[in-house]
């Protein structure tokens, strides 16, 4: 990275666990590292487990030395932890709040200089997770390339699609409880179905890793005319598309909502 100066985390939780692990963990120079005091266990924990990692007193106390301020707390919580802090000159700021614009969070924060949105998830963890980010700038794109790679969205209405396609995994999850729900049920031990189920869709997305294919090309290998994936897709998933189109519609017109 090009910023003088340590990483700074405002709102220690999941994300910013992930993150700091991706940072530090097996890395033979990892950077500092300054955290907020929100979050304490998550914070001890990592602070315990890496001696690169401080915990600050306060919000202005990491604001005031790191060179890059990631903003990591609920969106809802941004003007409570955000309106009375000062931000260095020639900081770079980036935030992981979802819905919230540059221009508003350079508002509220008072700061002139880089602010960068982004949208790193759990898997940067392992280093194995593409982060989305706007604009460019070429801090952020070090320190996520640094975490399994980084896309820059071309504008910020575009930044916002993909965080609404965020919002799918966690019913990736419960699509796959769901199977093995119904495997039990129907006199499956439910060690079994649970064991079969992640072992099918463990292997399901291995074909993603082909990039000469597009998806539906992919989608299409794996299905047999007049065959029983066809026949679940066509009675069940197709009819469903236009439904999942307009949550995903919805949930977009929410995060381009700009609060005043």
């Amino acid at each position: 990275m090009t910023a003088a100066g340590p990483i700074g985390i405002i709102g220690v939780g999941e994300i910013a666990h992930a993150i700091v692990s991706g940072l530090c963990e097996g890395v033979d120079s990892p950077p500092r590292i300054l955290l907020s005091p929100r979050g304490a266990r998550v914070g001890a924990e990592l602070a315990g487990r890496y001696p690169n990692v401080r915990v600050c007193t306060d919000n202005q106390a990491v604001a005031d030395e790191a060179g890059v301020v990631m903003v990591a707390v609920r969106p809802q919580d941004r003007s409570e932890a955000l309106t009375s802090l000062t931000i260095v000159p020639g900081t770079v700021v980036i935030s992981l709040m979802a819905g919230v614009a540059v221009d508003e969070l350079r508002d509220l924060l008072g700061h002139s200089g880089p602010v960068i949105r982004a949208i790193p998830l759990p898997a940067v963890s392992r280093r194995s997770s593409i982060t989305v980010t706007f604009p460019e700038h070429p801090v952020s794109e070090a320190l996520f390339g640094a975490l399994g790679g980084s896309l820059v969205a071309p504008a910020e209405g575009a930044f916002d699609v993909f965080s609404a396609l965020t919002s799918t995994f966690t019913s990736h999850y419960a699509y796959l409880s769901t199977l093995a729900d119904w495997a039990s049920r129907q006199g499956l031990e439910a060690k079994d179905a649970d064991r079969y189920v992640r072992d099918l869709f463990r292997n399901v997305a291995h074909p993603l890793g082909d990039e000469t294919r597009d998806l539906p090309q992919i989608a299409a290998s794996h299905e047999t005319p007049g065959g029983i994936n066809e026949r679940i897709r066509t009675t069940w998933f197709d009819p469903n598309r236009a439904a999942l189109g307009d949550a995903l519609d919805a949930l977009l017109a929410d995060l381009r909502r700009r609060s005043p």
